[in-house]
């Protein structure tokens, strides 16, 4: 039999590891999905996290920090480019990840329509965050028009109503569970 303390000597690291990966597991259950939509007879394309909609509203983030970014539509409908989506996604992704370090928080999705993008992130203290956000958009994007607002949302009404796939738009993409 094993002495007790060479039991542990192996067991410790063996349970951090577990721990480690449960944690990264956890990080990576974001079901991130796009889709276009019309509202009010416009163009939109929608980035969200759909795993978000099993458990919202979350009662621990009670505001939204809405980030705005304007850009010039590629296209009629008011659409960015490809190339430029992928950019501006990339700013909301750097913004999602400065305030992750300042509080808890949920990068809930983006909105593109009519030359402004439009990136909501739940978080739990709000204080410090939007001169975070209007900080790293002008680093990152001196050429764009932006801003940032906080606001109370302990129902999520932004996240059903901005960024959650209306009844039409389920139907036409076939998501039967909801």
């Amino acid at each position: 039999m094993l002495p007790l303390r060479r039991v542990f000597a192996l067991l410790v690291p063996g349970l951090l590891a577990l721990l480690a990966g449960q944690a990264t597991a956890q990080e990576q259950d974001a079901e991130w999905w796009t889709y276009q939509t019309q509202r009010a007879g416009l163009a939109y394309t929608v980035k969200l996290d759909m795993g978000l909609r099993r458990a919202f509203p979350l009662s621990g983030f009670p505001y939204v920090l809405v980030t705005r970014v304007n850009y010039a539509p590629a296209t009629g409908d008011g659409l960015p480019a490809v190339a430029d989506q992928d950019r501006l996604e990339s700013l909301s992704d750097g913004i999602a990840a400065a305030i992750a370090r300042k509080t808890r928080s949920l990068y809930a999705g983006t909105t593109f329509s009519q030359g402004q993008q439009q990136s909501y992130f739940y978080v739990i203290d709000p204080n410090g965050l939007e001169s975070i956000a209007t900080s790293l958009q002008a680093r990152l994007c001196q050429a764009c028009k932006s801003s940032a607002a906080i606001q109370a949302d302990p129902a999520w009404a932004l996240y059903r109503e901005q960024l959650l796939p209306d009844a039409e738009t389920r139907q036409r993409y076939g998501l039967r569970s909801y």
